[in-house]
């Protein structure tokens, strides 16, 4: 949406100790309000629930959260709030609670939608109806409290639906030919995390949340095209019958559960100029994996973001402007060299960039080992000024690069529109300043590459491959250099960092021939910049480079071009 003039006032509420349904209601105000430019901002605290930090799996335990992570991120709001008061300007005014600002903004509104606790579901209904009918939705438990007083019930969504897929058909027929178009939003009520609902509310976004799992042959087929044996993909391929597998997967799931039907239908109905979109995360009845594949054969991009909270004022607070750092310089090839290069995962989801990629931005030891940091280039046009929070205050170790598989995350071999999308990846890595992407598997069939190669313009090239599975090829394909990550493996995903570090020094001092490169995609939740640094600090040996990524990639190149 066109940006307005920006406020230079903002008014900041604290729902650290809000319930899950009065944060709904403040976020969809929150929404409607940013319209008019960066005016609502909500401060959400600091994580410290369990179930902030686990969707279908425990990303950190208490364990892991109070003794590493909890002091590297902090209060990701009030940091994100310091920089925009630093670096743009912004003053801030802490307003009392939802009812002040509520009264503030109650020329905006027109009434409220009551949605059901016990129906969640309800509650995507509501936004999409506060969205398109300027409403307040507003939890049917709290019809008394202070903040819905005085607003008249425009709609009441309580009892009219038998079950989800009822109600999502309905929503489906009444409400997505008013959303905005090129754009879905998948959002899980069961996980009781509304940070997102602000941007969705703001941008009149679809939403919904439908399985994309249905256990059998449809699914195995896109597993197949996606991470099968080599060689039968390579055949599959060649002949071209992934499009027939591909569309024979998904048919064959939909016609076995009426809920992923439904949602084979609204994804494939979403129809945009440049690549169609879909935000949020998976349901609480599939998992990462299903989501992703099922997305992916019908044509979207998935821009994570679940608990990515303030979008819809990220994206209204006006750029400063940046110049693109120059290509960092290329070095010697070290014909006795192991090369290292790391890339911390992960940094497609909305939630890194503005947690500052979970508090490593902010680590004493940036600047002192080569590092890469996965972005979501689409943040260009979401969120411009966040995005050069980094660009700005880079180091020359630095090496922002995107995360998979380019603008946004896809699984390339389902892909059947993958020449639009690596157009589009290409276009928006140039707008971010991106030169390196990461690609979400190891060793794509041939044809795919040579997708990747042909749109590759002003790329330096891919580290491809997250938890290997077959094979991790180190490969020319033309002129573009692709080389596959080594680390980690499926079985060391959830390694703790000795562990997975000590495995990337036994490869670095492995004897074999040189020069030798090692890629090493950490899993954000277990790894950290400092276990990074830590390792650094540790190796003696003058022939085992950490670089950047970018230069990692140039010097692969070198040394295969050679061979």
């Amino acid at each position: 949406m066109p940006k307005e003039e920006q406020p230079n006032k903002i008014d900041l509420l604290d729902v650290s100790k809000a319930s899950y349904a009065e944060r709904v209601s403040a976020a969809a105000l929150q929404g409607l309000a940013n319209r008019g430019g960066a005016r609502v901002f909500l401060e959400y605290g600091i994580y410290d629930d369990p179930l902030a930090r686990r969707t279908n799996e425990d990303f950190m335990d208490d364990k892991m959260w109070y003794g590493k992570y909890r002091a590297m991120l902090g209060n990701q709001d009030e940091r994100n709030l310091e920089y925009y008061k630093k670096e743009h300007g912004l003053r801030v005014e802490k307003v009392k609670d939802l009812t002040y600002l509520v009264q503030k903004y109650r020329g905006l509104l027109k009434g409220c939608v009551v949605w059901d606790f016990s129906e969640p579901d309800t509650a995507n209904l509501a936004l999409m109806l506060a969205a398109q009918e300027d409403l307040l939705p507003v939890e049917a438990g709290l019809l008394q409290a202070d903040f819905a007083a005085g607003l008249p019930i425009v709609h009441d969504l309580r009892k009219r639906w038998p079950d989800r897929v009822q109600m999502y058909a309905w929503a489906f027929s009444e409400l997505f030919p008013k959303c905005e178009s090129g754009f879905i939003a998948c959002i899980e009520p069961g996980w009781q995390r509304p940070e997102f609902i602000d941007y969705v509310v703001q941008n009149k976004i679809f939403t919904y949340s439908l399985s994309s799992l249905k256990k059998g042959l449809g699914s195995t087929l896109l597993m197949l095209l996606a991470f099968g044996p080599s060689w039968l993909r390579e055949l599959i391929f060649s002949l071209r019958l992934d499009g027939l597998l591909r569309r024979l997967g998904i048919a064959w799931m939909a016609r076995r559960s009426p809920e992923v039907k439904l949602n084979d239908r609204i994804q494939r109905a979403v129809r945009s100029d440049t690549y169609p979109t879909i935000f949020g995360w998976h349901t609480r009845r599939d998992d990462e994996l299903s989501f992703m594949l099922m997305l992916s054969a019908n044509g979207l991009r998935l821009v994570p973001s679940h608990l990515a909270g303030n979008f819809s004022f990220h994206g209204q607070v006006k750029p400063l402007g940046f110049t693109p750092a120059k290509p960092a310089a290329s070095e010697p090839l070290d014909p006795e060299g192991v090369y290292i290069t790391f890339t911390l995962s992960d940094g497609d989801q909305l939630m890194m960039m503005s947690t500052a990629e979970l508090g490593n931005w902010y680590s004493d030891h940036r600047g002192k080992v080569p590092f890469n940091w996965e972005c979501q280039p689409l943040l260009a046009d979401l969120a411009p000024a966040l995005l050069e929070k980094f660009q700005r205050g880079a180091y020359s170790t630095d090496c922002l690069v995107a995360g998979p598989s380019g603008a946004g995350y896809i699984v390339p071999p389902l892909a059947p529109r993958l020449p639009a999308y690596m157009r589009e990846s290409n276009r928006m890595c140039k707008k971010a300043g991106i030169t390196v992407i990461t690609t979400y598997v190891a060793d794509p069939p041939r044809r795919v590459e040579r997708m990747l190669s042909r749109y590759s313009e002003g790329l330096a090239g891919y580290l491809a491959g997250y938890a290997i599975v077959n094979r991790a090829p180190q490969k020319m394909i033309g002129k573009t250099i692709l080389v596959a990550n080594e680390v980690p493996t499926v079985a060391q995903i959830w390694d703790q960092p000795e562990k997975l570090l000590e495995s990337v020094r036994q490869l670095a001092e492995k004897p074999g021939r040189t020069p030798r490169f090692i890629g090493v995609h950490l899993f954000a939740y277990r790894t950290s910049l400092d276990d990074v640094a830590q390792f650094a600090e540790s190796i003696t040996d003058p022939h085992i480079h950490i670089i950047r990524g970018d230069v990692f990639l140039d010097l692969a190149k070198q040394s295969l071009r050679r061979k």
